[in-house]
């Protein structure tokens, strides 16, 4: 008889539940072997990594910051050896006495003694507490001698910024600083002691390429943080060098040339290349007090000062044109057709338009003027005439055509674009139509126009070359030099203006005879500008105007000049400005013609 089981039988229940219990647990043992055998092989270094973070410490090393060359090779901003004195907290047993033989050492006045040893405790026991930046070597030698009586002190070695003939080149390269909370650096950088970002200048202009990669490396310590054997390098790679397009002697030169003025800015510039061989404004300021933060006593003399220390006015300082813009006026009129060349005005001093009279800077006036005559002697009747004829529209158009109203894009940061007025603008602005007399005004480069020094540099050369002239700081190599793409202007009215601006200098009866160059061959050409800062009131015309010496300084009229060199074949340009300087002609032209006279001693030889 066949036998049959039931689900029920106790024996069938037993090994159904052995078996279930033995699967389950041969499956968990191959699970944990697997994931043991996992951890320990396949993330063995991850783990390794953790478990040494007990004992490995990171040091990150900054790269020494790029060095920065004149056009010529000679160093401008550089790096010299900077040591600082360090403690560790934890390895000092008696902590005052360790400090009072450090003050011994260093002759250091000991008033703070008790502040510094408050701000010790408070700092963290094993991490390093900075004693002492910037010693020098005798201090240096001093500790290390004493170093064994000294634990937890120790001297590390850095590197900081230096910038060599600090003054002339302020204002152009700019210095370094600790960054604030403000700027976006990398944070794992900016707590550390010698980390500086470019704040102004050239330095913060090429920030990315002069700051290099920093490196690192894994030390391992003891209990009490003291290195017991290095175990990975990583090295830092410095910042790339930067080769400018300035001369440095030009550059002194100009500098001091400009300490017989208050305030003033002056650019030369190659217009072969667009190259900017000289950029000062001054008065300047020791870029070297920035690095390590400047103290309060020259921060405050330099923002109080009346002449604007810290601004690089070259870039940054607007101003009216004056007469250097009488050379745009001229060209919008040629090229717009409305300027028949042979015009010609008589000047009695003045004319009237509106009801209102606007005088020439010859009150006598200068009689019978054609456009070569009107440049020569700056006659302002004869750029009030055609002003008329001419028309704001196309003013403004040649304006922007020659620089003005936008930034150059020269590589420096906070340049600013000026302004160019326009029957829109007066409009927006203070709500109100534009007049004939805003656009007489304009024609001399006076009213709400405003231009910087490095745009009426590129205007010259745009009016010289007939190209788009962009200037640059960046020296270049002859691989390099650019392909400026060229205006449609009729050669024959650049000439004509050229004619008239080289007779300014060169003419016995041009505005700045007086200021030309004598040398065969080196002979330049240039326009003089004076801007008006004050209103002239009425009863001073009748009676007798007050001279820019009778004045006070700020009431002053602006000096301009703009310039070139040689006469024959423009190379290169100049522009000045003289804050509050007087007559251009006066002030400004011999400045320009120094500046050009230097540029081609160095340029030639």
């Amino acid at each position: 008889m066949k036998r049959f089981f039931s689900s029920s039988d106790p024996k069938l229940l037993f090994t159904r539940r052995a078996f279930l219990i033995a699967g389950a647990q041969a499956a968990g043992g191959a699970l944990i072997l697997g994931r043991l055998g996992y951890l320990g092989i396949f993330r063995s270094p991850h783990y390794r990594t953790l478990a040494d973070g007990n004992s490995v410490k990171l040091h990150i090393l900054l790269p020494r910051r790029g060095v920065i060359y004149d056009r010529h090779g000679q160093e401008l901003a550089g790096n010299t050896s900077s040591y600082r004195l360090t403690i560790i907290p934890a390895q000092i047993d008696n902590l005052p006495a360790s400090l009072f033989r450090i003050y011994e050492l260093l002759n250091v006045d000991l008033k703070d003694f008790k502040n510094i040893l408050k701000d010790i405790k408070k700092h963290p026991k094993f991490t390093p507490y900075i004693l002492k930046q910037h010693l020098n070597w005798e201090e240096v030698c001093k500790i290390e001698v004493n170093l064994p009586e000294l634990p937890g002190v120790e001297i590390e070695a850095g590197y900081q910024r230096f910038y060599l003939d600090a003054e002339p080149f302020a204002h152009l390269i700019g210095y370094v600083q600790a960054p604030s909370d403000k700027d976006d650096v990398d944070q794992r950088l900016a707590p550390l002691a010698d980390y500086r970002i470019g704040k102004v200048g050239i330095e913060k202009s090429f920030q990315t390429i002069l700051q290099g990669v920093a490196g690192y490396k894994e030390v391992e310590v003891n209990a009490k943080r003291q290195i017991v054997r290095e175990r990975k390098k990583h090295e830092s790679q410095n910042g790339q060098q930067l080769n400018l397009s300035i001369s440095a002697p030009l550059q002194k030169f100009v500098y001091e040339r400009l300490q017989q003025v208050e305030s003033a800015s002056v650019v030369v510039m190659d217009i072969l290349t667009g190259e900017i061989l000289s950029l000062v404004s001054s008065p300047s300021y020791d870029t070297n007090l920035f690095v390590n933060g400047i103290p309060k006593k020259n921060w405050d003399t330099l923002q109080k000062s009346p002449y604007r220390a810290l601004t690089n006015k070259a870039i940054h300082g607007l101003y009216e044109p004056g007469s250097t813009f009488k050379m745009a006026v001229l060209l919008a009129g040629l090229e717009s057709g409305r300027l028949d060349p042979n015009f010609q005005t008589f000047c009695q001093g003045y004319i009237e338009v509106a009801n209102h009279r606007f005088h020439c800077v010859c009150r006598g006036g200068h009689g019978f003027v054609n456009l070569r005559r009107a440049l020569q002697v700056s006659c302002d009747v004869y750029f009030y005439e055609i002003a008329q004829k001419i028309g704001v529209e196309v003013l403004t158009q040649m304006a922007k055509e020659l620089g003005f109203g936008a930034r150059t894009g020269i590589e420096m940061p906070t340049e600013r674009s000026g302004l160019v007025p326009s029957k829109l603008w007066k409009l927006e602005k203070h709500n109100q139509r534009w007049h004939v007399g805003d656009t007489i005004l304009l024609s001399i480069g006076q009213g709400p126009i405003l231009v910087t020094p490095v745009q009426l540099a590129q205007m010259m050369g745009r009016l010289l070359t007939g190209k788009c002239l962009v200037p640059t700081i960046k020296k270049r190599t002859s691989s390099e030099l650019p392909m400026f793409s060229s205006y449609s202007f009729n050669p024959a009215n650049l000439a004509m203006i050229k004619d008239g601006i080289d007779a300014v200098i060169n003419e016995v009866s041009g505005t700045a005879y007086h200021a030309r160059i004598n040398i065969p061959g080196w002979e330049m050409g240039g326009k003089t500008g004076t801007a008006q800062v004050r209103r002239i009131t009425r009863l001073e015309r009748e009676t007798r105007i007050l001279r820019n010496e009778e004045l006070a300084w700020k009431e002053r009229d602006h000096a301009l000049f703009v310039g070139y060199a040689p006469v024959h074949y423009p190379r290169y340009v100049t522009a000045v400005v003289v804050e509050h300087g007087g007559w251009g002609s006066v002030v400004a032209a011999p400045i320009g013609r120094d500046a050009l006279l230097k540029t081609q001693e160095l340029m030639v030889s």
